[in-house]
């Protein structure tokens, strides 16, 4: 660079000091940030100091509602934190949402930048806007402990809930199902939910209800069995959880937690349990406790995917059993432990359906999440469970269908000949006049967007060879000509 060009530079740069010493330290940029915000924001604290001296309004929020104190929050700058308060910013200002700094700094498990909000009087119960959650749910659902301790030893409050929601459902001439979460959840359900047991061991230290349920009755027991939470909920269950109480649909812990012991395969998919304690000890734990393995579903449960798994396992409905349930996925272990426990082999659910019918494939050809992946022997070897037990080979839905009705529409010859062994009656009439042989043959009415019936030729054998007779062979696979009707019989 030769002389020319050094005075050029040297003269520049007395310009911009000249200028920057006139500039507005609380200029902002299009969207209102300062310069005092985006220093807090990269977490210098040399440059926020040098602004706050130049007399940076450490306040001024951008058009979002962040500011100096709220992004020095979200990291935990605690030198920057103090370097704020010091200037006079308010230690329970919050962003547009009602958030924070406290909030903010739980979430990063930042406990001196804690315990310097707190020391300023920070609102240790303060709720923000959108959830009504509070400093306390957000250490929890963090997993942070020592700052959930921190925060109730300044007086958190330890049964706090989270805003309700009250959605306004839109009906529409389809009456599909939502999955609209309501909230109002505790600090204990976050820690249910996340499978945080030394949250949940701090809170029940502290006072926390261990019953205390979520706007649709679910408990804490309950939400963790249905994260697959088994550690959580063996806690639960010997801290007093209460285990004979039952949610908005009737789903007792003792069903929910046979339910997620096979986890259903929903068409999202879902990640089985890494917890040492496994389902089928906390479902004997229940039993141990007294729970009641005849309790029955008073509506149908919230779907697990609440689009794609619709019209699927229409048995789980109103009157479904803890036994249905685990016929219905050929879980033999836990079959046997209701049974054992004192399970009514032949309690049908609303529609009839039986656990023995369950077994032999009741419920028509829809894709279920329940038992997606059972096959026909094991759906044999849960039948013979049942039959063992006293179940009755002939029960009917109300549709008037029998084992053997589902048995040859699903194909299962093997089940035909255990169910003719049995002494199924190989000519049994459905209400609509039709037979076993009928459904092998696909001459049945296929439901709401059940797929066209396939006939399944060698099972319509076997029935002959067993001595079935009763069939409309006039009458050709679904859709052909209407099958033969009587006058239904409408359960009492």
């Amino acid at each position: 660079m030769n002389g020319c060009s050094k005075r050029v530079v040297a003269a520049l740069l007395a310009v911009l000091v000249a200028h920057a010493a006139t500039a507005d330290v609380n200029a902002t940029s299009a969207d209102g940030s300062s310069a005092l915000l985006w220093a807090a924001h990269r977490g210098d604290v040399a440059e926020v100091r040098r602004l706050i001296g130049a007399g940076a309004n450490v306040s001024l929020a951008n058009h979002y509602g962040a500011t100096p104190m709220s992004e020095a929050a979200t990291q935990g700058e605690t030198d920057i934190i103090a370097a704020l308060l010091k200037a006079g910013a308010d230690v329970n200002s919050s962003n547009a949402e009602g958030e924070t700094a406290l909030m903010e700094v739980t979430r990063t498990g930042r406990l001196d930048a804690a315990r310097l909000l707190l020391s300023h009087g920070a609102n240790v119960d303060a709720h923000e806007t959108w959830g009504g959650q509070t400093a306390l749910m957000w250490a929890v659902t963090q997993d942070h402990p020592d700052m959930m301790k921190l925060l109730i030893q300044h007086g958190a409050e330890v049964n706090a809930r989270s805003k309700v929601h009250d959605w306004q459902r839109k009906v529409t001439a389809e009456g599909r199902p939502k999955d609209m979460h309501r909230g109002g959840l505790t600090p204990l359900l976050y820690a249910a939910r996340d499978g945080c047991a030394p949250c949940a061991q701090l809170l029940l230290k502290s006072g926390a209800d261990v019953n205390l349920p979520d706007p649709d009755k679910v408990s804490p027991l309950e939400m963790a069995l249905l994260n697959l939470h088994w550690n959580m909920a063996q806690l639960l269950i010997t801290q007093g959880a209460d285990i004979h109480g039952w949610d908005e649909w009737g789903q007792t812990p003792l069903y929910v937690a046979i339910d997620m012991n096979t986890v259903p395969a929903s068409a999202h998919g879902d990640q089985p349990s890494t917890d040492k304690t496994q389902g089928t000890e906390v479902i004997t734990l229940l039993l141990d406790h007294g729970a009641n393995p005849n309790a029955q579903l008073m509506v149908a449960p919230p779907l697990r995917n609440a689009v794609l798994d619709r019209n699927a396992d229409q048995m789980i409905t109103t009157g479904a059993t803890p036994l249905l349930r685990a016929t219905r996925a050929a879980d033999i272990p836990t079959m046997r432990l209701l049974l054992a426990r004192g399970a009514l082999v032949d309690l049908p659910n609303v529609d009839g359906v039986t656990p023995f019918l369950a077994a032999a494939g009741a419920g028509r050809n829809m894709p279920a999440t329940r038992g997606r992946f059972r096959t026909e022997a094991q759906a044999i070897e849960t039948a013979k469970l049942l039959q063992a037990a006293g179940a009755n080979v002939n029960s009917a839905t109300h549709s008037g269908e029998t084992a053997l009705h589902s048995a040859g529409l699903r194909g299962w010859s093997d089940m035909v000949n255990y169910l003719a062994q049995c002494g199924g009656n190989l000519d049994a009439q459905a209400h609509s006049g039709l037979t076993p042989l009928d459904y092998a043959m696909g001459r049945y009415q296929p439901g709401f967007l059940e797929p066209k019936p396939v006939p399944f030729t060698a099972t319509a054998a076997v029935l002959r060879k067993l001595g079935a007779h009763e069939e409309h062979a006039n009458l050709p696979p679904w859709p052909g000509v209407p099958t033969p009707t009587i006058t239904a019989q409408v359960p009492q």
